[in-house]
């Protein structure tokens, strides 16, 4: 998968017709550190879960979609 596929799978509020945030984030070298907190925010707030003893399905593809980020940042470098 590529920058451009990953990117798509984002979530649609951040879809704008100019530059969007990760772009951004990426362009100035803090793609790695914001990818990586949003990881620990996904997985630590549902460490007690309100929904149940297991993580959100939702937050588990969120984490998922930021450790392909990182994948694919690295894979390009």
């Amino acid at each position: 998968m590529n920058w451009q596929q990953l990117k798509q799978q984002g979530s649609e509020h951040y879809k704008t017709d100019d530059v969007e945030p990760i772009d951004l984030y990426k362009a100035g070298g803090c793609l790695h550190d914001f990818a990586v907190a949003s990881i620990i925010k996904y997985a630590y707030r549902n460490r007690k879960s309100f929904k149940g003893p297991y993580i959100d399905k939702e937050d588990i593809r969120k984490i998922i979609h930021y450790a392909k980020l990182l994948e694919v940042l690295y894979e390009s470098n």
